[in-house]
């Protein structure tokens, strides 16, 4: 009976470390050195395999066939921004960002990264509007400015989008307006048509979504 009750505690030990993650996505995860529980949540929210996240062109934003120092699980474009929502302050608590994405073929993903400031998930993905003539760190350096005035949390971005929710909307939403379809003509112009139309939508979202085609 002590060997079986032994034998019992044993699997329990390791079931609780371990057991909604293949060893594939264990060995991963202990690789990183991230949290196993956190993985596992992300795991139960996607219900996909866990894979390394790729590393990303610093000059050309490219997805390459490297890695980076995180992890990602694909998703349906549906589902994403309601689980990095659910989970954005769970994992931040931790010391890591939490946010969706799209790669190379703008498939939808949720991604992690070790980290505590959302403008590092931008970094990460060299996001730009290089056809509006900013690089990276315009984009980097303008959502810097609006988290300080505002406070902002980044739910997710790829390429050449991102989307953004406030801690505290904008006061006077038509100035702020104005000032996202200067930065942002596409998301007026190829969006919602007004700027008046994009001021319902800020408030609507209480956060706004940016694209640069």
């Amino acid at each position: 009976m002590k060997k079986i009750l032994m034998f019992m505690g044993i699997l329990s030990f390791f079931g609780c470390g371990a057991k909604d993650l293949s060893p594939k996505e264990t060995e991963l995860v202990n690789k990183l050195d991230f949290d196993i529980e956190l993985m596992k949540d992300l795991k139960k929210e996607t219900k996909s395999e866990l894979i390394q996240l790729p590393a990303i062109d610093q000059e050309t934003a490219d997805v390459l066939d490297e890695f980076h120092n995180g992890i990602h699980s694909s998703i349906s474009e549906e589902k994403a921004n309601t689980i990095v929502k659910q989970l954005k302050e769970k994992f931040r608590a931790k010391g890591y960002l939490i946010f969706a994405f799209t790669g190379e073929d703008d498939s939808k993903s949720i991604g992690v990264i070790k980290g505590t400031n959302d403008l590092d998930i931008l970094r990460y993905r060299r996001t730009d509007g290089i056809n509006h003539d900013y690089e990276n760190d315009d984009i980097v350096t303008k959502i810097s400015e609006w988290n300080d005035e505002f406070g902002l949390t980044v739910i997710g971005c790829g390429r050449d989008w991102l989307e953004l929710e406030f801690k505290k909307l904008p006061t006077d939403l038509d100035t702020f307006s104005e000032e996202v379809y200067e930065f942002c003509p596409d998301s007026v112009d190829q969006g919602v048509g007004e700027v008046e139309n994009l001021k319902e939508l800020i408030k609507e979202m209480n956060g706004i979504w940016l694209w640069w085609d």
